[in-house]
């Protein structure tokens, strides 16, 4: 297989670690020769018929695990901000030991996050002696995320039921929505590091996508006054 025959068309790469690994430009795209794969940062693509990304669509590699309420990712977790829809073909998914976050290397399945924010999990292929974990999609596939956790537990928390004055928030980290699980929820507001409030609804969602990547305060109260704070990072 060719691993770097690729079409470029306003693309940018960055060799920053857990940082933005590839920028493509509104009005440009990148295409994938059938036959070839591209890395980012650790994660090969590797499509079955020449696969075209258009822009504008960045991808990203953090550190921060994805925290359901069951499962925690691995500390290794890529983020386009925009779908990558309709693939098929080969992922491949590189880890170091140090990002095992705790997850026994023979449970690990590959996560990838669809449109609505809920995980799938895929059991592939686990080589333990190059750290990694492939899967192959033969129907097409479309997602905004990719990780890798344990086989044993899902890292959605749509469907758990909080118990009585409970507060869980989900996904965290997020590039673009927020939901809040509680019962009455009063109000809901974002602030930054600096205190200034970015945020506030009444609703059990926040849309933080055109918020900057970074740290924020999420208070969170119910018509019962309980307050709750959660540390977000916004990716």
């Amino acid at each position: 297989m060719n691993k770097f025959t690729l079409t470029f068309f306003g693309l940018f790469f960055s060799s920053f670690l857990f940082s933005q690994i590839l920028t493509i430009n509104s009005g440009s795209s990148v295409s994938i020769a059938s036959g070839s794969s591209v890395t980012l940062g650790g994660l090969e693509i590797a499509p079955t018929n020449t696969y075209v990304i258009s822009g504008a669509n960045d991808v990203s590699r953090a550190a921060s695990p994805i925290n359901g309420v069951e499962n925690s990712s691995v500390s290794r977790v890529y983020n386009a901000t925009a779908l990558l829809s309709g693939f098929t073909g080969t992922l491949t998914f590189s880890y170091l030991d140090g990002e095992l976050n705790g997850v026994e290397e023979a449970n690990l399945v590959l996560e990838l996050q669809a449109d609505d924010d809920s995980w799938t999990s895929y059991v592939g292929i686990r080589d333990e002696v190059n750290n990694t974990v492939s899967y192959t999609f033969n129907d097409p596939v479309s997602f905004k995320a990719v990780t890798a956790s344990a086989a044993d537990a899902t890292l959605t928390v749509e469907d758990l039921s909080p118990a009585a004055g409970s507060i869980y928030v989900y996904p965290n980290p997020t590039a673009n929505r927020i939901f809040i699980q509680a019962d009455n929820v009063l109000k809901a507001e974002l602030f930054d590091l600096m205190g200034r409030k970015v945020q506030q609804t009444t609703q059990k969602q926040l849309d933080v996508s055109s918020l900057g990547s970074g740290t924020y305060l999420l208070n969170v109260t119910t018509e019962t006054n309980k307050m709750q704070s959660f540390k977000i990072i916004k990716q």
